[in-house]
């Protein structure tokens, strides 16, 4: 049997605390050769260290580590510890990071920048936009986006970075054999192929509020700086910027409305420790990488805008949209058109069309024109 089977093993032993784990590992000096240790040798070294042996002896049975085994396969589901090369080099780094992690998908190298984006779940269109857009232009610039999965500002940010091309990660905060939130089905399966969605948790585990601040330490922990796209002046995002701020991670944040309770936090943290950004070379320049895509590129070549490439492209287009964005993109022709009419040709009120124009204007799909007319992007 493998070690990692038996960091495994270990890591879900319960009542006993991570760093008291690594402290085992460190005495022993593997998982395998502590399983394998005498019970005498065992409880000598846990009362020594106030470790609850009782816990370790009821479950040192490797029938139990072949249950665990038969549960990976059975979820296609992967464990790495800190031994494996594809543990990230940056989170092996933090005091108490995960003796090991479950993982569907790549993990992708360290050769590639990583930024986490967090936010509120709530959040206003103005923050669902900007880490859509944060997230589309990370990813074309080749650096990971981090981020946690849930609704909101997460969610945002994952789909940005998958429509620019880029990889990401999911990090969860229950066994990876449940979908949390369950609306986000086809978004973890689309994070797994193009980057993994990952726990410390192990299959079985819900998603209790009491794992979330623990999982978001391997957001920070795994990120090479953090960018706070909108929250409240409580909010959980708060704990994760805690952690980044301790871990020695930049941390940035997206200016909002001071007049707004959903950018209070944000704001804040502008004032006390976060670096403010307006565009994503802030967060290049800091991470030094070079901004190679222009951000003036337009949907369809300039070179190449003959009526059968644009028809063609149109075409395309509508394949890659979701249901509500074809109909309001089936509105939007080359002659401008306003707001007003779309609202009227698609049968939808303002809310939606303005959430779904900006959607399709930050995918490259439409133009904003003067006058508040759209057409589509040529």
């Amino acid at each position: 049997m493998i070690e990692e089977n038996y960091v495994m093993w270990l890591a879900r032993i319960d009542g006993i605390s991570t760093r008291k784990k690594l402290e085992i590992l460190e005495h022993f000096k593997t998982a395998k050769d502590f399983f394998n240790a005498s019970v005498s040798d065992i409880r000598t070294f846990c009362e020594k260290n106030r470790i609850n042996v009782k816990n370790i002896l009821d479950v040192k049975n490797e029938a139990i580590i072949e249950k665990y085994i038969n549960e990976l396969y059975r979820h296609n589901i992967n464990f790495i510890c800190q031994n494996n090369k594809s543990y990230p080099t940056l989170l092996k780094s933090i005091p108490d990071a995960p003796l090991g992690l479950y993982i569907i998908g790549e993990m992708p190298d360290d050769t590639y920048n990583k930024v986490g984006v967090i936010g509120a779940r709530k959040c206003t269109q103005y923050g669902a936009m900007n880490a859509y857009k944060f997230g589309k232009e990370l990813g074309q610039n080749n650096v990971v986006v981090v981020s946690g999965m849930a609704m909101g500002i997460d969610s945002m940010a994952h789909k940005g970075a998958l429509d620019g091309n880029g990889k990401t990660i999911a990090v969860l905060g229950c066994g990876l054999d449940i979908v949390y939130p369950p609306s986000n089905k086809g978004l973890r399966d689309e994070i797994a192929n193009n980057g993994c969605v990952i726990s410390e948790f192990p299959i079985g585990t819900p998603p209790y509020p009491a794992n979330f601040p623990t999982r978001n330490r391997i957001i920070s922990g795994i990120s090479d700086a953090i960018l706070v796209v909108e929250s409240a002046k409580k909010s959980g995002t708060l704990i994760t910027v805690g952690q980044a701020l301790e871990q020695g991670r930049d941390v940035f944040a997206i200016p909002g409305n001071i007049n707004s309770a959903m950018s209070e936090g944000t704001n804040n943290l502008i004032k006390d420790c976060a670096f403010p950004v307006t565009n994503v070379d802030d967060i290049l320049s800091n991470l030094g990488i070079l901004y190679k895509y222009s951000k003036d590129n337009n949907f369809i070549d300039n070179n190449n805008t003959d009526i059968d490439n644009i028809k063609e492209k149109s075409e395309n287009t509508k394949n890659l949209l979701a249901p509500d964005e074809k109909i309001v993109y089936a509105c939007i022709k080359e002659s401008p058109v306003t707001i007003d009419e779309i609202i009227l040709k698609a049968n939808i009120n303002i809310q939606t069309a303005q959430y779904i124009l900006t959607m399709l204007e930050l995918k490259g799909h439409i133009q904003k024109i003067a006058g508040q007319r759209y057409i589509r992007a040529l």
